[in-house]
């Protein structure tokens, strides 16, 4: 039988997170480079874009979350699937007629 001390001699050694203070690490080592992994031509959606072909998007390309740009390519938001659950949806139409209600939206502004 093999000691538990001998088993745990070479296993690799690293500090407890309690004892790393912030200067311990250096900014290089908090940076990875991603872009191997990702996609660097994404599908994106405009703000204004209709929920019925950003659900489209999300059927018929099998993805799970959106860019959000402006006109410009500046990124304004991610949207997932749950943002297009019936129970969201509720949820935000119930926000914009409050919203409407206290005169802080305009829903003309938006037909």
């Amino acid at each position: 039988m093999v000691p538990y001390t001998t088993l745990t001699e070479d296993y690799p050694r690293y500090p407890d997170i309690a004892d790393i203070s912030g200067t311990a690490i250096s900014k290089s080592q908090c940076i990875m480079d991603v872009r191997p992994y990702m996609n660097s031509t994404p599908y994106t959606v405009y703000p204004e874009t209709p929920v019925p072909k950003v659900f489209n998007l999300f059927r018929s390309m099998g993805i799970r979350h959106l860019p959000v740009v402006d006109h410009f390519g500046q990124l304004q938001g991610i949207i997932t699937r749950h943002n297009l659950t019936h129970e969201n949806l509720v949820e935000r139409q119930r926000e914009l007629n409050n919203m409407e209600d206290l005169g802080v939206f305009d829903r003309t502004r938006y037909y």
